[in-house]
């Protein structure tokens, strides 16, 4: 109707006008623009109404069920609580896990309890006689059992040859739980008897040192393949906490997500131990490498002798830093918020079980570095001068990181320290 009343009186108008093909355009080009408009504005009415029906049934058919569930339950007989649920029908899987040390051993016992065939590997001919025959690991959390009920044995084997025939089942997954420094000679000289399809899951939460690369990097270049399965598992998880069956939930990342499904799947149990997955596996080995020097730092808050004021300033400024480094190498820095960043974070800087956190106290007592590592491997010691070599790298600055490298390598004193951090210029 508009269209037509324009072009009658665009033909009233051509009679007094000397142009008349510009006084039509003219005319014509407003009417279409305003019929379009008024139509958009009716088609998006009648798709809202449309969209309303639709919740409306739906949320009808939702009552209905609740209404069914609830006459059922009334009457004393709720048939769905006997059908068994899905998540308890597991697909059992062979778990192969490299390394019979304390985080080693809770692994293969996440793995039992989850209902798959483990196996562990150890050099140590003792220690594997043992675990067979009482079912114990003698060196590491001895106090604990690893008989799972209504699961299958944890198997031990301690030669080469048992570690090839096992890694030949089709479908293996291989759990590495190997100090990281030794993790990349380890895969190069045994490449030939890992599979090239074999999913191979880290737990090592550190980097290379000698190439200062991410343990994935160094361990694909080990293999000496850029198509070889990897997953890497990381989150706030004490081995002696997960093995007295302390709710713990984890994170599995992969660049296949369908592999860190896998790794869900299979040691998820439901009940003590939940895994969670994520397709960011550079942020999530950030996270569980580079908390290590932080976690150093917060021993060092500690054995200053400051408290919790001090103490919870340094974590949330040490998430901050590790949060720049990740989005600087390519992570996301949604996955430092979560379980392998904050997660594994607080538990290494607030607890004392941490080997970390403990070295840091140990420092700020006086101790010298090379005693401290005497006994144990102390990862955030020598993180701490990668993460330099990150920072400088991406062009950053991690005042927390620069800090606490200076104070394991005795460049500054604790009172330099805290000047420095406390005098910055703002907003720094």
């Amino acid at each position: 109707f508009l269209i037509l009343s324009h072009l009658s009186s665009s033909e009233t108008m051509m009679k007094f006008s000397g142009s008349p093909r510009d006084s039509r355009l003219s005319s014509i080009v407003p009417a279409i623009t305003v019929s379009f408009g008024i139509g958009v504005f009716f088609a998006t009415h009648i798709l809202r109404l449309r969209d309303r029906e639709r919740l409306r049934k739906a949320c009808s058919r939702t009552q209905k069920h609740l209404i069914k569930k609830s006459q059922r339950s009334a009457l004393g007989i709720d048939l769905a609580s006997y059908i068994p649920l899905w998540r308890d029908r597991k697909y059992k899987q062979k778990v192969v896990v490299l390394g019979a040390g304390a985080f080693g051993t809770a692994m293969a016992f996440a793995a039992a309890q989850g209902g798959n065939d483990t196996v562990i590997y150890m050099r140590d001919a003792d220690q594997c006689a043992t675990i067979n025959k009482d079912h114990r690991n003698p060196k590491y959390l001895s106090e604990f059992s690893l008989h799972v009920e209504g699961g299958s044995e944890i198997r031990g084997i301690c030669t080469l040859k048992e570690l090839e025939e096992e890694l030949a089942t089709p479908g293996v997954v291989i759990l590495h739980a190997l100090p990281c420094q030794l993790t990349p000679p380890w895969f190069k000289e045994h490449k030939d008897i890992i599979p090239k399809h074999a999913l191979i899951c880290c737990t090592a939460k550190g980097l290379y040192l000698r190439t200062n690369q991410l343990m994935g990097h160094a361990i694909l270049d080990a293999l000496d393949r850029s198509d070889q399965p990897l997953a890497f598992l990381s989150g706030p998880s004490f081995a002696k906490e997960i093995m007295k069956g302390n709710p713990t939930t984890l994170v599995a990342a992969s660049n296949e997500l369908f592999q860190a499904v896998r790794i869900q799947q299979m040691l998820s149990n439901f009940k003590t131990m939940r895994v969670f997955t994520s397709d960011d596996p550079v942020g999530v080995q950030l996270g569980g490498a580079l908390k290590n020097p932080l976690a150093v730092g917060a021993g060092m808050v500690s054995g200053m002798g400051f408290g919790t004021n001090t103490l919870s300033a340094m974590v949330t400024r040490a998430s901050h830093e590790l949060r720049q480094l990740c989005i600087a190498m390519g992570g996301n820095p949604r996955t430092i918020d979560g379980l392998a960043g904050m997660g594994d974070l607080m538990l290494t800087c607030f607890s004392e079980q941490s080997r970390n956190q403990r070295c840091g106290q140990r420092l700020m007592k006086g101790e010298r570095v090379e005693d401290i590592q005497k006994n144990c491997t102390v990862e955030g010691i020598a993180t701490a001068d990668v993460a330099i070599v990150y920072a400088d790298m991406c062009g950053l600055e991690l005042p927390l990181f620069r800090c606490v490298h200076s104070l394991i390598h005795k460049k500054i004193t604790p009172e330099e320290a805290v000047l420095d951090l406390m005098g910055r210029s703002r907003n720094r």
